[in-house]
C-alpha cells in the first residue's frame, strides 16, 4: 500500500476463510480439507503441519500437577475443565492469547466455586448476599479478582502457593489483555506458565487423589456435589 511517498505491507482480507467466502470454493470439483480448516485456525506465520502442531502441544503439556479426572458436573465441566481444555488447543494453534484469556476465565470461575464450598457463616447462618454486600461492599461475585482473591486469602480458604497461582493468572491476563504497551516476545512462555497455574488452582480446588483403586475429591467440594444434587448411591452396603 502506498501512503503519500510511503510504502507499508498490508495484510489483504486477513479476516476470511477465502475457502469457504469465494465464490470459486463453491465449484463441485473443490473440497474443504481438514489441512485448509487447520491452516486457518493457525496463527498466520506459525507452522500448521501435523507434527507443529504436536510438538506445541507437548511444549504446553509440562504442567506440574496433571487433571487426570474430575466430577461430571456440568458446570464444572463447562466453567473449569473444558475452559481448560479449550486453553490447551488455542497453544497448539499458535492463539496464545486465547490460552491466557481462557485461563484467567478459570481462574475467576475457581474463585467463585472455593467461596461457594466454603459454606462461610455469620452467627452460624451462611451468609446471604446482602450480608455480603455488607462485609465486603459487593457480592463475592461482583468483586474484582484481586479483591476475591485477597477474600479468600483472609478467610483462610486458600494458601500462600494457591494465592501466587492466582495472582500469576491475573497479573498475565491483565497485561497481555489490557496494555497497548505489552509486547509480545514472551507470549508463548507466558501462556505455558499461565496454563500450568490455571491447571494447578483446578486441581487444588478438585483434591483429585486416588486411594484403594478409588478417586477421592475434597471433602468441601463432595458436599458441594451433595448440594447440587450430583452424588449418586454406591449401591453397596457399608458405603
Amino acid at each position: 500500500m502506498v501512503l503519500g511517498d510511503a510504502l507499508i505491507d498490508i495484510c489483504v482480507n486477513p479476516l476470511q476463510f477465502l475457502e469457504v467466502d469465494e465464490p470459486w470454493a463453491k465449484l463441485p470439483n473443490l473440497k474443504l480439507t481438514p489441512e485448509r480448516v487447520i491452516a486457518f485456525l493457525c496463527t498466520p506465520g506459525i507452522e500448521t503441519e501435523l507434527s507443529s502442531l504436536a510438538d506445541r502441544y507437548r511444549e504446553i503439556s509440562t504442567e506440574p500437577k496433571r487433571l487426570f479426572a474430575a466430577p461430571a458436573e456440568p458446570r464444572i465441566l463447562e466453567t473449569l475443565v473444558w475452559p481448560l481444555r479449550h486453553a490447551k488447543a488455542s497453544y497448539m494453534v499458535g492463539n496464545y492469547l486465547g490460552t491466557i484469556s481462557l485461563c484467567g476465565m478459570v481462574a475467576e470461575m475457581v474463585t467463585g466455586l472455593i467461596f461457594d464450598m466454603s459454606e462461610i457463616r455469620m452467627n452460624d447462618k451462611l451468609i446471604k448476599e446482602e450480608e455480603q454486600k455488607h462485609l465486603l461492599g459487593s457480592t463475592f461475585e461482583k468483586l474484582s479478582q484481586n479483591r476475591r482473591t485477597e477474600v479468600l486469602s483472609a478467610y483462610g480458604l486458600i494458601d500462600v502457593e494457591m494465592k501466587a497461582e492466582l495472582d500469576l493468572i491475573r497479573t498475565k491476563r491483565k497485561r497481555y489483555l489490557h496494555l497497548w504497551s505489552q509486547d509480545h516476545e514472551l507470549l508463548p512462555g507466558d501462556a505455558r506458565e499461565t496454563y500450568h497455574a490455571a491447571v494447578g488452582i483446578v486441581v487444588r480446588t478438585l483434591g483429585q487423589d486416588v486411594k484403594d483403586g478409588k478417586i477421592l475429591l475434597s471433602p468441601q467440594l463432595l458436599k458441594y456435589l451433595d448440594r447440587k444434587g450430583v452424588l449418586k448411591p454406591s449401591g453397596r452396603d457399608g458405603d
